[in-house]
């Protein structure tokens, strides 16, 4: 009997210690509609860079990575380049450029009942030499946790992408992000 609840305890801490990656961004709808409505003028999606201690989360022990390249940066330009397809704004030739750098992230799944997430971005908007807006935008989602890292971890996961969905409706809500890519 010591022998099974041994190899349990010793999976249990094995399987936690997997790495594992955000799922695939979904554009956001009304992210969507919104890019529609502010501008008609292509914009090309440019680097968002992210250093190398930033491309790894912790979900309790389990190591959260990015599903898209080798950083989250990735993830984001992705996320972005994804909306302005859908938005029909998207151009690879475009004058204007959105680049960026991820400042920070992270999701808590320590709580019993709560979980949080958080992220800062700083993106620029350039046409050629010109910055025509550049700022850090933050966005903050909170989720169902528990204290069982079986819903936890999963339920951090997939917390992620609504952040980025957060994150990318805060930008297109920014008035001067609107004006510098009208």
């Amino acid at each position: 009997m010591k022998f099974k609840s041994s190899f349990g305890l010793i999976a249990a801490l094995f399987l936690s210690a997997c790495t594992i990656q955000v799922p695939p961004y979904n554009a956001d709808i009304s992210n969507v509609s919104k890019l529609k409505e502010v501008s008609k003028n292509p914009i090309s999606v440019g680097k968002i860079e992210s250093e190398k201690k930033l491309n790894k989360i912790s979900l309790r022990g389990s190591p959260l990575i990015s599903s898209v390249g080798t950083s989250y940066g990735e993830y984001i330009e992705n996320a972005l380049l994804q909306e302005l397809k859908l938005a029909k704004l998207w151009s690879g030739v475009a004058k204007k450029q959105v680049t960026g750098k991820l400042v920070d992230h992270d999701i808590d799944v320590t709580g019993f009942s709560n979980g949080s997430a958080f992220i800062k971005v700083n993106f620029v908007v350039s046409e050629g030499d010109s910055i025509l807006f550049e700022k850090v935008v933050s966005a903050e989602h909170t989720f169902d946790s528990s204290i069982m890292g079986a819903i936890a971890i999963p339920n951090g996961q997939r917390s992620y992408v609504a952040l980025i969905q957060k994150l990318l409706k805060n930008l297109y809500s920014d008035e001067k992000f609107i004006e510098s890519i009208q």
